[in-house]
């Protein structure tokens, strides 16, 4: 109906539509956000400012490390309540801890919130007010400022203030112009926000409109790509050291006095999280535009920036919570315990990895086949690390002392992660082995009714399907007759030739014969792709040093779809299914880009690392493999203490807690300021 009204408002043209009452608004069910966008203008109120926005976005990203969404329509719909409206949006976007949204509509209501879980999430109500209201109360209506506005009032609350208009805002205007003239308001606000460019000017470059510049315009496509890649790797790599690191402090000091470096940590992996995303649609075989691919690099860039930001800023906080310099002897006690388990596990892991050589083909060993030596090479370099501590130690320098010590336990910790996976593939392996079976009798079933079909003249469109089931059964049942296998990658070819049987035989079966089928599927492949994603998170995580940009963003692409299809998995299996599979495979591509970075890094001699290192030069005592583990990179090569940061689920969008108002009949009417 909506779009017929449509078609005949653009036949009738603009005296028609001018004719209308002005709240014949069109209504708009909760928008999607696209990826690299953070506004959405469909009431097209922004205008000529919406440059101005993004800047203002831009700024509040690079200085606060907060990402602000602004979406505009002419009213609210399927909810009609502008903070259930607002959820939708959120939920949606999949927004995190560090997103704001500000949905506004031309109807006269709009929705703002930060998350729950947000520093800033007490100072909502101040923010609406100051930033929002106030741009769009008594007919004002001023839709581009509430957005700039609002995101200066985001990054005042984010350091620590209560919410305002920083000077040369809307807000601050429309405070200092009660009782003056409107001459006199307006001169008050452009002196003041000149006064502000002014006190700016040291640090930023402005063009010759007097806007700020943006640093990333001047780079080529090719530029950019490189300078995303290796920010997004650099972060990557000071998350996953934050993650270590936060489980030494957690145990050793208790969750609650982790808290900060907690938050941080999830802050940077939403933002990495974002990015991977991002660089996952550069990678896709889709073509890109080049302002698309502008766009996306530049959010890259902004998003990897900021989460290594947000870490960075814990640092100093971080080592002093830790105290190595004082702590170094019994954190080198107990590392020292923990390299005694882990060579009493190397013994363990290799009678393992033997016997499942014995059991199954070379090709399903792949990710772990050389866990073993890597394994002694982090233990080598443990004890590398530990008599320089040592040393260090006994020369006073402590402050070296607790650098070895923190390399040390990193390395320990790859250790175990190399020896633990060889037992996870065992156990993936058996487990897969068994689903073999099971599929194969499932399979064996469908075929057999499809036949049973076919032989009674009926659905001979059958026949295909049935003739690639019947192909890969009989390649299945001579690889097992034949001796070791993969049982994995074996299981997937029968599922998939399964698959292309269900499909030909959905329009026969029932609904709910056709939900069965898929959750059977399901099952399977769920387990499949969470066998697939393990080992290659072992992987990357042990070889980091190693690893590049396209074999992360797979990786975090497959845990992305993997979560969304367990989260639909018993509401809807068919769909559900659809998006395992996917997981399945882009860990499968994660896994061999990874392999072949792997393959092809130059080691210690390429890496540029001398004999300058205070662990030593030419590779030896397990060097070569801290290299590979990322275990010196930068800051412990520099002396440096490394990132510091931690994890934690973030706070959540929705209930009735959500900031909103209403701007229409020339007074403001006050909403129920929260957060999401």
């Amino acid at each position: 109906m909506r779009s017929m009204l449509k078609r005949v408002l653009a036949v009738i043209g603009l005296a028609g539509m001018l004719a209308l009452p002005a709240t014949a608004a069109w209504a708009e069910d909760p928008v999607t956000i696209p990826s690299g966008q953070n506004i959405v203008d469909n009431a097209n109120v922004l205008g000529s400012r919406k440059g101005e926005v993004q800047d203002a976005i831009q700024k509040l990203l690079k200085d606060h490390k907060y990402n602000l969404y602004v979406v505009t329509v002419n009213s609210f719909e399927n909810p009609a309540k502008p903070a259930d409206w607002g959820k939708a949006v959120a939920d949606q976007k999949g927004m995190g801890r560090a997103d704001v949204l500000l949905a506004i509509s031309t109807a006269g209501q709009y929705y703002f919130a930060p998350n729950s879980a947000s520093a800033i999430a007490s100072k909502t109500g101040a923010i609406s007010q100051n930033a929002v209201a106030a741009n769009l109360a008594g007919g004002k209506k001023d839709y581009a400022q509430a957005a700039i506005d609002t995101a200066a009032a985001v990054g005042d609350a984010a350091s620590g203030g209560s919410g305002t208009v920083p000077s040369g805002g809307a807000g601050t205007a429309v405070l200092v112009g009660v009782g003056v003239v409107a001459a006199g308001g307006a001169g008050t606000y452009l002196y003041l926000r000149n006064r502000r460019k002014k006190a700016q000017a040291s640090s930023a470059s402005y063009g010759p409109q007097g806007a700020e510049l943006d640093p990333l315009a001047s780079l080529s496509v090719d530029e950019l790509r490189r300078k995303s890649g290796s920010l997004l790797i650099e972060a990557d790599d000071a998350i996953k050291s934050s993650e270590q690191e936060l489980g030494f402090a957690e145990a050793q000091y208790g969750e609650s006095a982790v808290g900060n470096f907690t938050r941080a940590l999830q802050e940077a992996k939403a933002h990495m999280s974002e990015s991977f995303k991002l660089q996952q649609q550069l990678d896709d075989h889709i073509p890109d535009t080049e302002e698309q691919q502008r766009s996306w690099l530049g959010e890259i860039i902004r998003r990897s920036e900021a989460a290594l930001a947000s870490l960075q800023e814990q640092k100093a906080d971080f080592d002093s919570l830790r105290e190595l310099e004082k702590n170094a002897p019994q954190a080198l006690a107990a590392v020292n315990a923990g390299a005694i388990d882990a060579d009493a596990k190397i013994a363990k892991a290799e009678r393992t990895l033997a016997e499942l050589r014995g059991k199954y083909a070379d090709s399903a060993l792949v990710q772990v086949a050389d866990n073993i030596t890597q394994a002694k090479e982090r233990l080598a370099f443990v004890q590398n690390a530990g008599t320089t501590a040592r040393e260090k130690l006994e020369a006073g320098e402590g402050s070296l002392a607790a650098v070895a010590v923190r390399a040390a336990e990193e390395s320990l910790h790859q250790t175990n992660v190399l020896l633990d996976a060889i037992s996870k593939v065992a156990g993936s392996l058996d487990e897969a082995r068994q689903g073999l079976e099971s599929a194969v009798v499932d399979t064996s079933q469908d075929l057999a009714q499809a036949r049973a079909m076919i032989q009674t003249g009926a659905h001979p469109e059958l026949s295909g399907p049935v003739a690639g089931v019947e192909a890969a059964l009989a390649q299945v049942k001579s690889e097992i007759q034949g001796g070791k296998i993969d049982p994995i990658a074996t299981l997937e070819r029968v599922e998939t030739a399964h698959r292309s049987l269900d499909q030909a035989l959905s329009g026969i079966r029932d609904q709910q014969e056709q939900a069965r089928r898929a959750q059977a599927s399901l099952q399977q492949t769920i387990m499949s792709a969470q066998a697939q994603i393990s080992a290659t998170s072992d992987y990357i995580t042990a070889r980091r040093g190693g690893v590049g940009t396209e074999a992360r963003t797979r990786l975090a692409e497959a845990q992305r779809n993997l979560d969304y299809a367990l989260s639909i998995s018993r509401n809807d299996p068919v769909t559900a299914l659809t998006y395992a599979q996917q997981a399945h495979a882009l860990a499968a591509q994660a896994a061999q880009l990874a392999q072949s970075d792997v393959d092809s890094f130059g080691g210690y001699a390429n890496q540029g690392y001398g004999r300058n290192s205070m662990f030593g030069g030419g590779g030896g005592g397990g060097l070569g493999g801290a290299i590979l583990g990322g275990i010196l990179i930068n800051s412990i090569l520099n002396g440096g203490s490394g990132w510091g940061g931690g994890h934690s689920d973030g706070g959540g969008w929705g209930g009735d807690s959500g900031g909103g108002g209403d701007f229409g009949g020339g007074d403001f009417g006050g909403g129920d300021s929260g957060s999401f």
